[in-house]
């Protein structure tokens, strides 16, 4: 199909877009490739012998590779349980060391309580003391200047 454009000047020829029919062909007998018979090779001993240290040699590669494998893994289980236990541990001494300061500051208070000056005061009075009036105090006024007078 040809498609004409009026609006330009320029003619499109589309046709080379479209797709290209299909031909069916069915491909003749005497184009078909023929099965043929192969011998199978014969190996020697050397060969054989060859083709078992290579296997063994795989075997043992593989086996190294899964015993490192499984060591790590137990490596790392080893590990997580020490991580929890150590985790669990420092839990048991957060608790234990917060108890030790509210102790602390149980005791602290009860220091403080225990000299502050009202209760200082009511222990004095207990004991018979009582503080001292303006009227006992006496001032002791020398005026023979400043001297030093030492015992020989």
């Amino acid at each position: 199909m040809a498609y004409t454009y009026n609006n330009s000047s320029t003619a499109y020829n589309l046709d080379l877009f479209a797709p290209a029919p299909r031909v069916k062909s069915e491909p003749k007998p005497e184009q078909r490739p023929q099965p043929r018979l192969v011998k199978p090779q014969v190996k020697t001993q050397e060969e054989i012998r060859a083709e078992a240290v290579a296997i063994r040699a795989k075997m043992v590669k593989f086996i190294a590779v899964l015993t490192v494998g499984i060591l790590l893994l137990g490596t790392n289980i080893a590990l997580h349980i020490r991580n929890n236990e150590l985790n669990n541990a420092i839990v048991v001494l957060d608790t234990e060391l917060s108890e030790k300061k509210s102790e602390y500051t149980r005791l602290e208070a009860a220091l403080s309580a225990k000299f502050s000056p009202a209760n200082a005061k009511a222990y004095a009075e207990s004991k018979g003391m009582v503080k001292r009036e303006r009227y006992q105090i006496v001032y002791f006024d020398i005026d023979e200047g400043n001297q030093i007078i030492s015992a020989k």
